[in-house]
């Protein structure tokens, strides 16, 4: 097959040719007895699309020499792939006709062998600015919830550069995993793939959670209509980067009033306080604002209802509303001031899950979801959804010759911003309104405390 995907990159045409697509499926066949996988109650209410990762790695060097061919390597790929997706074997499955399991019969996981017309410097040089560039290395197969039965769960695409190096896109369907199962299911690939035993981040699959989290008929009816801000709008990505140094001269201006203070939550409140400034300068006054902030539930569940190692594949988060009221018209609250409002409005949910039910838990999580789309529905609040994959180990997925020098989300088409870790720091994705990015590139914070790369 050949598919060719062209964007300008700043005057130069970048093209993608998809040369091959195979469908991969688990080295060992799927027992009869594991042919259905029953959804939980988190996998319904996941959102309907895939979210794709992208990781850029350097040349293969040359005394590598089993990996010193495009083939050599997609097949090492390819058939460390098939290794883990026999664990893993909903990825390599259907989502059934009802909507309420996965039929896992190894129909496979798409992957895609392709080209770019361009080096790996050439493309880094421009893909911190030019966010939209990214995209082009994203499987061109729309796995979208609505489109399933016949589409695939799971879909990779590896992509050469010119003179050496390639991008590897990871694409999977939300409603069988969050972004803990993704870069965990990745990390064990990777690990098959470079030959060593085991598993770094220890990694569970669980077929019974349906009946821990069991499905709930008529779920839709009890939540609220709402999307987030933005589809409506001309909406501007950026790229700031937070080294250390600025990390933590913010965590010590915070823990002035605070005995402690996370590189996520001191990042998180400055952006967000940012944002508020924005608003204020269009408005002329301060409005209430909220995030969506989206919690790990791993390790803070009942030992009683979900076990001792809660380390497993699937949906196991929770997104929390957190309000701010502003007091003062014109004045920024204090730094310190946001932090304890994230953790507070975190720690009241925390404790409220760490001895609940199944039930109650679903109902704090119907709750939640549904005090979101209110704030969705409400002009006279603005909403921001934000996640962080800080902690996780994406620049340690190493596949046999090298870490990764760049790992990347992709842009979304309404307003949010999600937090990873740089090599020196935190890289924060910025997706806003044209206008407001205008002036959020020029706030005080913003320019002191972060930097654009070059």
């Amino acid at each position: 097959m050949s598919q060719i995907t062209k964007q300008n990159m700043n005057g130069t045409c970048i093209e993608i040719e998809i040369l091959n697509e195979k469908l991969i499926k688990p080295s060992l066949p799927n027992p009869n007895h594991l042919n259905s996988y029953k959804l939980s109650f988190f996998d319904q209410i996941a959102p309907n699309f895939a979210v794709p990762l992208l990781y850029f790695y350097p040349p293969i060097p040359p005394e590598n020499s089993q990996l010193q061919s495009a083939e050599s390597v997609h097949k090492r790929l390819q058939n460390s792939l098939s290794e883990v997706l026999t664990k893993f074997y909903p990825l390599a499955g259907r989502l059934s006709e009802d909507g309420t399991s996965i039929e896992c019969h190894d129909q496979g996981v798409v992957y895609l062998e392709a080209k770019v017309n361009c080096q790996l410097n050439e493309f880094l040089d421009k893909a911190y600015k030019d966010t939209d560039l990214v995209k082009l290395f994203v499987p061109p197969i729309r796995i979208r919830l609505a489109e399933l039965p016949s589409r695939p769960m799971m879909a990779i695409q590896v992509t050469m550069f010119e003179h050496g190096g390639l991008a590897l896109a990871v694409q999977m369907v939300h409603t069988l995993g969050d972004g803990f199962s993704g870069c965990a299911v990745t990390d064990e690939w990777a690990k098959v793939s470079r030959m060593e035993k085991g598993n770094t981040r220890n990694l569970q699959f669980r077929s019974d959670l349906e009946k821990v989290f069991p499905p709930k008929d008529n779920i839709f009816e009890m939540i609220k209509k709402g999307r987030p801000r933005g589809y409506e709008m001309k909406i501007a990505t950026r790229i700031f980067m937070f080294d250390e140094g600025a990390i933590s001269k913010l965590k010590e201006n915070v823990n002035k009033s605070l005995s402690y203070s996370s590189r996520v939550e001191v990042v998180t409140a400055l952006i967000w306080r940012s944002l508020m400034r924005v608003v204020r300068l269009r408005h002329g006054h301060n409005r209430p604002s909220m995030l969506q902030f989206a919690i790990n539930l791993r390790g803070r569940g009942s030992t009683t209802l979900v076990g001792e190692d809660q380390n497993f594949f699937g949906n196991f988060y929770l997104d929390i509303p957190i309000k701010y009221m502003p007091s003062h018209s014109n004045q920024d609250p204090e730094l310190h001031e946001i932090v304890t409002l994230i953790r507070e409005a975190k720690n009241k949910i925390l404790s409220n899950i760490a001895n609940a039910s199944s039930e109650e838990i679903f109902s704090i999580l119907i709750e939640s979801l549904n005090q979101i789309r209110e704030g969705y529905n409400d002009d006279e609040i603005d909403l921001y959804p934000t996640s962080s994959l800080c902690k996780f180990p994406l620049n340690e997925c190493d596949f046999g010759w090298a870490k990764p020098i760049w790992v990347s989300r992709v842009n979304v088409p309404f307003q949010m911003f999600f937090l990873m870790d740089s090599k020196n720091g935190i890289e924060a994705r910025v997706c806003l309104n044209e206008d407001d990015m205008i002036n959020l590139v020029k706030d005080v914070d913003i320019v002191e405390f972060s930097y654009v790369p070059e």
